[in-house]
């Protein structure tokens, strides 16, 4: 016979356990925590505005110059010589004695063809209405030469070009060339052109080609070597020690100078 006195107390437990039941609540090792939403771009836009208008109305920099004021301290510094300098000038007067000077190269240019001269030139004008008639360097520039253009009297209104290059035709020029007055004999006129070499072509080798277009009324007219380009050539010398007297002597006593006095055997 079970008592009375007990059964509350069982019934109390079974309802202990069935709120336990029903608050537990399993979560799972990897579920997502919610986490803060942050401020977004509009507010700390407006915060960093807010923070920066309050800076600078509360600070300013300003100098006494500005406002009319006169500076607390001004200080000049003026160079001076060091001993640095000095020893650098000495080096360098000393290096100046043993360094042997710069040789200054003479230029020559050479023509690559030879012009036809007497009845030969006088042939080729009335067979090519246009030829080169002479090559020869010029007196006020080593880097230059002139030349002479023997031309026929074909029409009155005529015209001279040289078409020159210095790198092989992958660029050239047209030269206008000056008719020489006086030059007329009926048949035949003069024109002379100026031609130099320029930077970065003036090395020993450098070539300038070129060919003469004759610009009539009757027609253009060209010479060009027979096809092959008239050419001058840029020679590069330079003046030898030995060609030098003075410099040969002082040479020849340095070597004597060094040289021991031969031994004597007895």
């Amino acid at each position: 016979i079970m008592s009375v006195g007990n059964l509350p107390q069982n019934v109390n437990d079974d309802e202990d356990e069935e709120d336990d039941t029903e608050d537990a609540r399993l979560i799972p090792r990897c579920s997502p925590i919610p986490r803060k939403r942050g401020a977004s771009i509009y507010d700390e836009t407006a915060e960093y505005l807010r923070s920066h208008l309050a800076l600078s109305a509360g600070k300013r920099v300003s100098f006494s110059d500005t406002t009319g004021g006169d500076l607390v301290d001004v200080r000049e510094f003026h160079a001076f010589d060091s001993d640095e300098e000095e020893n650098g000038a000495k080096w360098e007067e000393e290096e100046a004695k043993y360094r042997k000077p710069e040789r200054e190269p003479s230029y020559k240019v050479h023509p690559e063809f030879q012009a036809p001269e007497g009845s030969l030139l006088l042939q080729a004008v009335r067979s090519n209405k246009v030829e080169v008639e002479h090559i020869c360097p010029s007196e006020d520039d080593p880097l230059a030469f002139s030349g002479l253009i023997r031309v026929l009297n074909v029409s009155f209104h005529k015209a001279v070009y040289i078409r020159s290059t210095m790198d092989k035709w992958a660029s050239y020029f047209d030269y206008p060339a000056e008719y020489v007055q006086g030059s007329n004999d009926v048949d035949t006129d003069q024109f002379s052109f100026t031609l130099c070499f320029t930077p970065p072509y003036t090395t020993h080798g450098s070539r300038i080609e070129f060919v003469v277009r004759y610009e009539t009324s009757d027609g253009d007219y060209w010479a060009n070597n027979s096809s092959l380009n008239y050419a001058v050539t840029l020679l590069l010398s330079y003046e030898d020690e030995k060609d030098d007297p003075a410099r040969t002597d002082m040479n020849a006593q340095q070597r004597r100078s060094i040289l021991k006095p031969p031994k004597v055997l007895r």
